[in-house]
């Protein structure tokens, strides 16, 4: 039986060593699933020794991913034989860790819809010794409202307060909570010490008991039709064969493209490209990197946004040059909604005509999760979501519909553009415990379910939505969602699809080795670089080598 070596430092961060192989890691739940995937992979049981505050705790890795305590009593430190890293390799304390949910823009393709994950809900943060710790909630890896800290779920939903006046509720099925863990009393106790240390790990405990069970799916997904392969005739299919416009590019550029600018970025000057006809709508100097760049609606006006250092501009339909904005120090910006939400310690705001404007910030205890137009979206962990008008302040409650009895809202992925989507487990479930789970979207105005997939935390549990340029398609895992009505399209696993971001209607596949742009069931083999489809006027936006942006018109 292989044996594990995991030392969690100070700052929490983890050293892994397995196999004679050492690996840095931020923490010791990222630790324990790179431990769970090679008890999977290799069908083998591991024994991973944990070195943690002066204590050693051994658990037990078993080859379908649950975990549980190994035999023996925990032991002190100063008596375990426990494998220290190896020669050479810096301590994670003294070197910086970058998680593997950040990601560096890539110009070639669309921007990000955020700048630093578009998303993630917007955690209000604060320092855990204060007062106002317990008025807010702590930030978590979830990308939704965090887990509360204090008292079990199961008994903050008998002890939630009264809502605001003002505030109503809509009546529906409640949304479940994430019950305690069916843990033994014994395993609980000998992982006491490691639970308080790293939040992550109640998530990784699972359930023992018992063995993962199937989950029937109520599905109201449009039924997935026999997909066929073509070789398109054109470089984009449905678009014509020769250009309609073309325009030159500086090699070393960067480009990233919308359905309402095409943004040229070559060192410290960028231009913006009219995408219907390739002409410069505008140009000018930028200070620091273009981080962030969407289409976005402001004061209900379609605009296009981006974002460097402290500065943002909005390109408003029609208009020649754009409005400027000095974002706060520190500023965090998310445009998981049609409209963009920004997030300074705990002060929230939005883009307006005439500059920043303040957004009221949710009730304590709720996490602001997206902001479409004028509605802020927010929740507590267990629910319900709360849709708050930020001109007037109403607020509105609505219950998220359960797929099925039983069943706890395990993760909350994302939030905005009209839907709400969730992962519903068994109580004891989490988003890699190897259970089968539901994928579900809901709509975020009455929250009634539009589709519900039966999946497996293999495929979804951590995995991101992720919303296509254009807000028509969003995929998360191996699945393809029709955004306008939260159907599945396309289900990837049965032909071993992987998916890129979706442009417009088409989505960049790759199909046993083979490059293709998927629309409605035919995948067309192309190779083509397409950064963008307008919505309108219907244009195709391709980068062609490095010195040439082209537009094709559709056919």
């Amino acid at each position: 039986m292989p044996t594990a070596q995991v030392h969690v430092a100070a700052d929490k961060s983890a050293t892994l060593t397995v196999d004679g192989t050492t690996t840095q890691h931020p923490d010791l739940g990222e630790a324990m699933t790179r431990l769970t995937h090679l008890a999977r992979r290799e069908q083998k049981s591991i024994t991973a020794e944990i070195r943690d505050s002066g204590t050693k705790r051994a658990l037990l890795i078993q080859p379908n991913g649950r975990i549980a305590a190994a035999p023996g009593p925990p032991t002190s430190a100063d008596d375990a034989d426990l494998t220290r890293p190896a020669p050479g390799v810096t301590g994670a304390a003294g070197m910086p860790v970058r998680r593997s949910s950040e990601h560096v823009a890539s110009f070639d393709s669309p921007a990000p819809a955020g700048d630093y994950d578009p998303d993630a809900p917007l955690q209000l943060h604060v320092d855990p010794g204060s007062a106002e710790a317990d008025r807010y909630p702590r930030a978590t890896p979830y990308s939704g409202p965090a887990q509360p800290a204090g008292a079990s779920r199961a008994r903050r939903r008998h002890q939630r307060p009264a809502a605001p006046q003002g505030t109503q509720r809509r009546s529906g099925r409640r949304t479940g909570g994430l019950g305690g863990f069916t843990v033994p009393s014994a395993v609980l106790a000998s992982l006491l010490v490691i639970a308080l240390g790293a939040y992550f790990l109640p998530s990784l405990i699972g359930t023992p008991q018992t063995s993962p069970e199937s989950i029937p799916a109520d599905s109201v997904s449009a039924p997935q039709e026999a997909l066929a392969t073509q070789s398109s005739q054109t470089p984009v299919p449905g678009f014509g064969s020769e250009p309609w416009w073309e325009a030159e590019v500086p090699q070393t550029a960067s480009v990233t493209a919308t359905g309402r600018g095409v943004l040229v970025v070559d060192g410290d000057r960028l231009a913006v490209l009219d995408p219907t006809t390739g002409d410069e709508r505008y140009s000018s100097e930028i200070s620091g990197e273009l981080s962030f760049a969407v289409d976005t609606l402001i004061d209900g006006r379609p605009a296009l946004l981006w974002r460097s250092g402290t500065k943002a501009q909005a390109l408003f339909d029609g208009a020649s040059a754009p409005v400027d904005y000095t974002l706060p120090e520190n500023a965090r910006v998310s445009s998981a909604g049609s409209s963009v939400l920004i997030k300074q310690g705990n002060a929230l705001s939005t883009f307006s005509a005439d500059g920043l404007r303040s957004v009221p910030t949710p009730a304590p205890g709720s996490t602001p999760m997206a902001l479409d137009d004028g509605t802020l979206i927010s929740a507590e962990f267990d629910g319900p979501i709360t849709l708050t008008d930020i001109t007037s302040g109403a607020a509105e409650n609505v219950d998220l519909e359960s797929p099925d009895d039983g069943l706890e809202i395990i993760r909350w992925v994302t939030a905005g553009h009209g839907e709400i989507v969730t992962l519903w487990g068994e109580p004891g479930a989490s988003t890699n415990s190897g259970h089968r789970i539901q994928l579900v979207v809901h709509s975020a105005e009455d929250g009634r379910i539009a589709s519900t997939v039966s999946t497996t935390t293999e495929a979804v549990g951590e995995a991101s939505w992720v919303r296509g340029q254009g807000y028509q398609r969003a995929v998360i895992g191996p699945y393809l969602f029709d955004m306008t009505t939260g159907l599945l399209v396309r289900d990837g696993s049965v032909n071993d699809i992987r998916f890129g971001e979706p442009r417009g209607q088409l989505t960049p596949a790759v199909i046993g080795g083979t490059s293709c742009l998927l629309r409605n069931d035919t995948a067309w083999e192309t190779d083509v670089n397409l950064l963008a489809v307008t919505g309108e006027d219907g244009f195709a936006v391709v980068r062609e080598g490095a010195d040439k942006v082209v537009g094709f018109a559709r056919a």
